[in-house]
């Protein structure tokens, strides 16, 4: 095979693993947020168990990523992205089929376990070929198309559901992603990666060298938050607490999610293109990150705590959708702070923080929306100011501690 031809299979798969990574984020965001009631109306479940959908596929995605990230050092992205692909295919198909919560549940693992594999896969192979100064808008690309998958899953996911029903709608999704998967192996099998670092162990020591560096310990407090703080809005309890506090429509609310999505796609490649603008500056973005959070929070805590049901909460929820979008940034700096040899375990406890964030946010805010006893309205519970503004207090808390963090990172020097 011609060098030529092996960059054609490469830029080929790497659009695949990014098409899976797009998927990935269809069902990240659509199960529980866009179908919420839907469920909660099914499985006759408490809020709790409804939001234990999202978190489940954060806590498997995020233990998978420590473990992703050791074998895309020893193995490569490709391979890594082949295994993957497959359990997430099963998940995929197996969650529209299933009639009992609890396989609801262990579809929701096997989707998130696969899910883990693409991001940092096709991370490290286009880190391959990408400059340092050029890394971040590159991998904002990627982001961008993964973030389209958040835009589909509001929105333009209800619409199907209303017509098709969500089974339907998401055995459709299976199908696709079963299809994509298959192309992918096939087109592996040609290009036959041979990359497998021989001095890389499946051991500890990355974890061990990577947290002994205090400046990834701050980093990771405060892109977690960040992260966290945006995603269970747009993903678990955002389009519930639309049309609960806010009294919009399943339809509006479902817009309302959407537009946050796009804006979240088009904010990574503007916040890193901001930062090339200024020298690849990046601790100037993150402390008005920090700001930012704790204003949007506290804006609609205060309207929560005097019971204010004012629409002006849809145009707040743009502040953490377009700050949330950082990855880029905070994936520079950590290849900037770590060798090259541990910089994808590095990445990987960072998204092992995103995602074990939103997680327990969403566990915990379920658990804290069933402190007041919601209202039955035709069957679908009603949750009132008091219970969201437990939660927002709780976000609160957060966003100072994030903002603290973030007055604390410097920035780096690029290689």
């Amino acid at each position: 095979m011609s060098l030529h031809q092996k960059h054609y299979y490469r830029f080929i798969l790497i659009t695949l693993g990014t098409i899976l990574y797009f998927l990935a984020n269809i069902q990240r965001v659509a199960i529980p947020g866009a179908i919420f009631d839907l469920l909660q109306g099914n499985f006759l479940v408490s809020a709790s168990k409804i939001t234990l959908l999202g978190s489940i596929f954060c806590y498997v995605y995020a233990f998978c990523q420590l473990i992703v990230g050791l074998m895309v050092d020893k193995f490569g992205g490709f391979r890594v992205i082949a295994i993957g692909s497959v359990v997430f295919s099963i998940g995929a198909i197996l969650f529209p089929l299933s009639d009992n919560i609890n396989i609801l549940y262990l579809s929701r693992g096997l989707v998130g376990f696969g899910a883990a594999t693409f991001y940092l896969s096709s991370i490290r192979e286009v880190k391959k070929f990408a400059k340092d100064k050029n890394f971040s808008l590159a991998i904002s690309y990627i982001l961008f198309i993964g973030y389209c998958g958040g835009i589909f899953a509001n929105a333009p996911f209800v619409a199907v559901v209303n017509q098709a029903g969500w089974q339907n709608s998401l055995f459709l999704i299976g199908c696709f992603t079963a299809v994509v998967t298959l192309i992918y192996l096939t087109l592996l099998l040609i290009f036959k990666p041979v990359h497998i670092e021989k001095k890389s162990h499946l051991s500890f020591s990355p974890f061990i060298e990577v947290l002994k560096n205090k400046k990834n310990i701050n980093l990771y407090i405060f892109g977690s938050i960040n992260y966290g703080l945006y995603y269970v809005l747009q993903s678990i309890i955002g389009k519930k607490f639309l049309q609960d506090f806010c009294n919009f429509g399943v339809n509006k609310a479902a817009v309302i999610l959407s537009i946050m999505a796009v804006i979240s796609a088009f904010a990574g490649t503007i916040v890193a293109y901001i930062s090339k603008c200024i020298g690849n500056k990046r601790a100037p973005i993150f402390k008005i990150v920090g700001i930012l959070s704790v204003l949007s929070v506290l804006s609609v805590f205060g309207l929560l705590f005097f019971d204010i049901h004012s629409k002006i909460i849809a145009l707040i929820f743009c502040i953490p959708s377009f700050i949330g979008s950082i990855s880029p940034l905070l994936i520079l700096t950590l290849h900037c702070l770590n060798r090259y040899e541990v910089s994808a375990t590095a990445v990987s406890i960072q998204n092992f923080g995103f995602f074990m964030m939103v997680g327990i946010l969403g566990m915990i805010s379920g658990l804290l929306m069933n402190v007041f006893e919601p209202q039955n309205i035709n069957g679908i519970l009603i949750y009132s100011n008091k219970s969201y503004a437990l939660v927002y207090g709780l976000f609160l808390i957060l966003s100072v501690i994030q903002a603290i963090c973030a007055f604390r990172i410097k920035d780096e020097k690029l290689i």
